[in-house]
């Protein structure tokens, strides 16, 4: 008779995979009514723990390195994920060890990154933005049979054992529509390039791309598409000369920073521009939503990208499962009206 698997037994018994093995393992607290029937699933299935009851007799443990930047809101949401799935597994032996870098320094990347390896870790969770480091990265991991996660971004000339995130052309595609809702003919549209270390992020690139895709598709000339290159600390002094040229200003903030913008923006500027679309629900950029001055967030879910991460190794390494190799997030989009009940 084939054996259900723990998967198999929580989608039955619509809980999660943690709570089926503290069911199985008597191991935390558990609702009566959900135990009973975990437990009445588990028997119908013939399933069997040989597989925890050996590693817990060994008394294995299962090291996974993170490398994350850390430096906003955002990062520090997918932290979270990543460390309320691992407790989850804690009893398992899943012990967990960042190694945070300045995503502004290619440097600081590679030097995390070889400190993890050298870790030797069971597993690695890793957001690839700086592309050719990352490239070189995965091909130490690989030849070490170091089984790896994608998380945010992914690389196709890698072989992870998952990406989770957004498909970023897609997303970028999706912003251009919404930006064009309205307008059959397409509008004038600009896109906000910042040059510090965005510049070294590939997802960056590819959101661009998508955007320009809708254009194209669309049969709109690409000159209809300005960029405007932002470095940090600065002031705009260019909005009045765009909405001057083109009438109301569409813009397109391809990151997290929308709300740095529309903070150096005077209020009476907000007339001329029609409709604002950036990325990621974090505090600042909920709060200009919230007031108005943005149409429009992308929403990518770091926290469950995170969570997501770690089940994806737990599998791979405990269990012995297959992983879907791709994992999309779904393309979210926040607005005023819906932005307090998204997550």
């Amino acid at each position: 008779m084939k054996r259900i698997t723990i998967k198999e037994i929580a989608h039955k018994a619509g809980v999660s995979v943690g709570t089926v093995d503290r069911v199985l393992h008597k191991r935390g607290e558990v609702a009566e009514k959900t135990k009973q029937l975990v437990l009445k699933i588990a028997k119908e299935g013939n399933y069997q723990t040989n597989v925890f009851a050996r590693n817990l007799k060994l008394n294995k443990t299962y090291h996974l390195a993170i490398l994350l930047p850390e430096d906003n809101e955002y990062w520090k949401t997918q932290r979270k994920g990543i460390e309320d799935a691992a407790n989850e597994y804690e009893y398992l032996g899943v012990q967990l060890q960042f190694y945070t870098f300045d995503r502004s320094n290619r440097d600081s990347f590679i030097e995390q990154s070889n400190l993890a390896i050298e870790s030797k870790p069971d597993g690695v969770i890793l957001a690839p933005i700086i592309t050719d480091e990352a490239e070189q990265i995965c091909a130490q991991l690989k030849q070490s049979d170091i089984p790896y996660v994608f998380v945010d971004s992914n690389l196709k000339t890698a072989e992870p054992l998952a990406f989770i995130g957004q498909d970023t052309i897609q997303s970028g595609y999706l912003a251009a529509k919404l930006l064009n809702i309205g307008f059959d003919h397409g509008h004038p549209a600009v896109i906000a390039i910042y040059t510090d270390f965005d510049s070294l992020n590939k997802t960056i690139d590819e959101r661009i791309s998508g955007f320009k895709k809708f254009y194209t598709e669309q049969g709109w000339s690409l000159s209809l598409i300005s960029e405007l290159k932002i470095p940090s600390g600065f002031e705009i002094k260019e909005v009045k000369e765009w909405t001057a040229n083109n009438g109301r200003l569409h813009l397109f903030v391809p990151n997290s920073r929308t709300h740095q913008i529309v903070d150096r923006l005077e209020s009476t500027q907000y007339e001329g521009l029609t409709r604002i679309i950036g990325y990621d629900k974090i505090q600042l950029n909920v709060d200009v939503l919230k007031d108005n001055k943005v149409d429009f967030i992308i929403n990518q879910n770091p926290y469950r990208q995170g969570s997501l991460g770690v089940q994806a190794l737990y599998k791979h390494l405990i269990i012995k499962g297959e992983v879907e190799p791709f994992q999309y997030m779904p393309l979210d989009i926040l607005t005023k009206e819906n932005v307090e009940f998204a997550n």
